[in-house]
């Protein structure tokens, strides 16, 4: 066999497609959750932190479903908080629905998926494909990870899900999350099989030991790989006033395992043929190995949160490495847990240092392996390696997934401060970034230079669809700010340089509407629907403003179209149409919903008005007529306003 030094073992980060000839011990695991998959709508799989999932997923699962050519298997999915796109630039969306979406048709613009539920994508694709639909969502538990920001939209992601295992019969689903998260999918999903990834026995530790050496044309020597093992499952805890305490785990986690099996890769002389208890002896030391492995976890999460990594160690040691020789547990609270930000917890989970899970309602944390206890004493302070500006772009993507906005602009600013000046591209995400936080904050003014630094940078790296965007939200951000004029020069620079992307032309057309330029915006919504008969964001603005003008019959046969894409002002643009028409009773229908979705919501306080005004409830009509002049979320354009006040005027007349 061909000896190949490249390492295969992938140490601390998961296996990829491309180490699949590297995957060993647990083939077993990879046919029961294959074959879970191949006959279940709903699958779900979890196992604790470090336990292998994602590599199991991608290296072990993903191969099997491929290779039995069963159906089409779609991309694995994520549900992080991504940062590739300005947000501004696209109409209200589900951030969740948008992301799962990209994962799982990488490449895709965003603006074509931005309008669809996972039940409408699963649907045509199914319809297209007329075969079995295979769809995994790896990390499943980033979906409950955000502290409350996006709570709304997380249910309605849910729910959205749930229907579609439900209704698509063409979906097999795979959730594959950490087993905190087991029970609230359960609940939300429902009833579906389960799989509990079992720890990594001995047999198959020891299949994942050689496995991928031999593979790689250097063998163990015959008890070598078992004495790795030995060192590897054998700890020497300090306890307090007894000495040292002699303790074999039962099992390993296959995140440490990777750690230690590619020091001594890495470590082993180039010519070693085959790898010796001797070797093992000297170039994989556990303790030295899991020494070394906590400070880089330590030193580059002390990184991420500015903290000293010197008080970020004693915190750990104090904290889990209890003087009896166990490992600490702590619960955690609102904003912190045992006196450190939830976020620092959350990132030493992820980088497999602790473990969490749910006990009477609370989180707790533990280190993963107790096997940690005395290399994290042992541990020196490490300087972080050099951080590749790059790097914390995918911080700030997992700071968003997590709701912690103060943490991605911190990220986002470091791209600005460390990326060298002509990394056009980087930089003009970094700002584009920092635009997307700004405008979640409400701060328009200053997502909007952000948005004209990205434009301007993206140009300078002749990223020309990547310039439109920018400029589209620009656009959206003028609007907001009721600077209309500012805002259609700026969404028509956009328009010319994407033609063809519907959803900018859309935003143009809206910005003519909100300047009561009711006819260009019409043209506009008119033209699309002449490219694309069925493009449901047309279809429901041209709808919206029939029912505006007053062309109620118009109005209803494009809103009627649409009605898996109702937002609330569609549906009071429908009561509003129907009230047109003399159908009082559908009309009240209509509008009762919409009101109770969007209280606040200006243009449907005044659909609602002028339809009860139709229906002959003057009292209505000018009551709500009044809650429109005042609606903030979002407030009426200037064009409607005074046909609320006309509405309003009318109880003071009747008085």
């Amino acid at each position: 066999m061909t000896r190949s030094l490249v390492r295969p073992y992938p140490g601390s980060r998961p296996f990829t497609p491309s180490d699949i000839d590297h995957f060993f011990g647990r083939s077993d695991e990879a046919k029961a959750l294959a074959a879970m998959w191949e006959t279940n709508r709903l699958t779900l799989a979890v196992g604790p932190s470090g336990s292998g999932k994602t590599s199991l997923l991608v290296a072990g699962v993903l191969p099997l479903v491929l290779r039995n050519g069963v159906g089409e298997v779609l991309p694995v999915g994520t549900v992080s908080y991504g940062v590739g796109y300005p947000v501004a630039a696209l109409p209200d969306h589900n951030p969740y629905t948008l992301s799962l979406l990209s994962s799982w048709v990488p490449g895709e613009q965003a603006t074509r998926l931005v309008g669809l539920t996972v039940r409408e994508f699963v649907r045509r694709r199914a319809l297209r494909q007329q075969r079995p639909i295979f769809a995994a969502i790896d990390q499943a538990e980033d979906l409950l990870a955000d502290s409350g920001l996006r709570r709304m939209q997380w249910r309605a992601f849910l729910e959205d899900l749930a229907t579609t295992v439900r209704e698509e019969p063409g979906l097999r689903l795979l959730l594959v999350a950490r087993a905190s998260a087991a029970d609230v999918f359960s609940r939300a999903l429902g009833n579906g099989e389960h799989y509990s990834l079992p720890p990594l026995g001995h047999e198959s530790a020891l299949e994942a030991v050689t496995g991928p050496s031999e593979q790689a044309g250097r063998p163990f020597a015959p008890g070598a790989a078992e004495e790795l093992l030995t060192d590897l499952r054998t700890s020497y805890v300090s306890v307090a006033g007894r000495g040292q305490r002699r303790v074999v785990a039962d099992n390993v986690p296959p995140a440490l395992l990777q750690v230690v099996c590619a020091r001594l890769w890495d470590a082993l002389p180039a010519d070693t043929a085959t790898v010796t208890s001797r070797d093992v002896r000297a170039y994989a030391d556990a303790d030295l190995a899991l020494s070394d492995y906590s400070s880089r976890v330590i030193a580059t999460v002390a990184e991420h949160h500015r903290l000293k990594a010197t008080r970020l160690h004693s915190w750990l040691i104090d904290t889990f490495a209890t003087d009896r020789g166990r490992s600490g547990t702590v619960y955690e609270g609102l904003a912190d847990t045992a006196g450190m930000p939830n976020a620092v917890l959350r990132d030493l989970e992820d980088q497999h240092l602790l473990s969490s899970e749910p006990r009477e309602g609370l989180r707790w944390y533990e280190l993963l392996s107790e096997r940690l206890i005395e290399p994290l004493r042992h541990a020196a302070a490490a300087q972080p390696k050099p951080v590749n500006p790059a790097e914390y772009l995918r911080a700030a993507e997992r700071a968003l997934t997590l709701g912690d906005l103060d943490l991605a602009a911190r990220h986002g600013e470091e791209i600005l401060v460390t990326a060298p000046i002509d990394a056009f591209a980087l930089r003009a995400e970094a700002n584009s970034l920092l635009g997307n936080i700004a405008y979640e904050r409400g701060k328009l003014a200053l997502a909007e230079g952000y948005y004209r630094n990205a434009a301007e940078l993206f140009e300078a790296a002749q990223h020309t669809e990547a310039v439109a965007q920018e400029y589209a939200a620009v656009g959206q951000t003028l609007l907001a700010q009721g600077r209309l004029r500012d805002a259609v020069n700026e969404l028509q620079v956009a328009v010319r340089r994407m033609p063809n992307d519907y959803v900018v032309r859309g935003e143009l057309a809206w910005a003519h509407w909100q300047r009561g330029e009711a006819r260009a915006a019409e043209a506009i919504f008119s033209d699309i629907l002449a490219e694309d008969a069925g493009n449901a964001g047309a279809l429901r603005g041209r709808g919206e403003i029939l029912a505006d003008v007053g062309r109620g019959r118009e109005a209803l046969r494009d809103l009627s179209r649409t009605a898996a894409h109702d937002t609330p002002s569609t549906r009071a643009a429908r009561g509003l149409a129907l009230a047109e028409l003399g159908d009082y009773g559908g009309a009240v229908k209509e509008i009762e919903v919409a009101l109770e979705q969007a209280p606040q919501n200006g243009p449907v306080l005044l659909y609602a008005a002028r339809a009860e005004a139709l229906v002959g409830d003057q009292a209505a009509a000018a009551e709500h007529a009044e809650q429109a002049i005042n609606a903030t979320d979002p407030p009426l354009p200037l064009h409607q306003h005074n046909a609320a006040m006309k509405l309003a005027r009318s109880r003071e007349d009747e008085v």
